[in-house]
Order: C-alpha cells, then sequence, then structure tokens
C-alpha cells in the first residue's frame, strides 16, 4: 500500500507514481502539508517563516520573503 515518506499517511497509487521526486520518495502529501506550502516548494521559494520584531519589540512572523 503506498504512502508517503514524510507522514506516513496512506496516498493512492496513481498519486505517488506522479508526484514523487526524481528520487522515487514523496517528500509530502496533502495530509502533511498545505497546498499554498506545495506550492511555494515547488517554486523554489523558501516557505520558512522568519521571526522578526516590531517597532515595540513584538514578535511579527514573515513568511521568509523581501518585503519593504
Amino acid at each position: 500500500m503506498p504512502s508517503c515518506d514524510n507522514c506516513g499517511a496512506h496516498v493512492s497509487a496513481d498519486y505517488r507514481r506522479v508526484r514523487a521526486g526524481n528520487d522515487g520518495k514523496l517528500h509530502a502529501c496533502p495530509a502533511c502539508t498545505n497546498p499554498a506550502t506545495r506550492q511555494r516548494d515547488a517554486a523554489g521559494v523558501s516557505s520558512a517563516y522568519a521571526v522578526r520584531s516590531d517597532e515595540r519589540g513584538q514578535s511579527i512572523a514573515t513568511d521568509g520573503g523581501d518585503d519593504a
């Protein structure tokens, strides 16, 4: 039975065949990541969140991208 190599959730054989990487591993499935994260990862954009502080010293979570 095919499963996700990241979270172990069951996936269909077709899903695994189409979505597995060149190394043959399925790094993410719908059960372990959201669609926006999968799209950003596929595009080569970092999906890591950076934490920064505002002028009052309170933490602000950002998406790691460049912002003005």
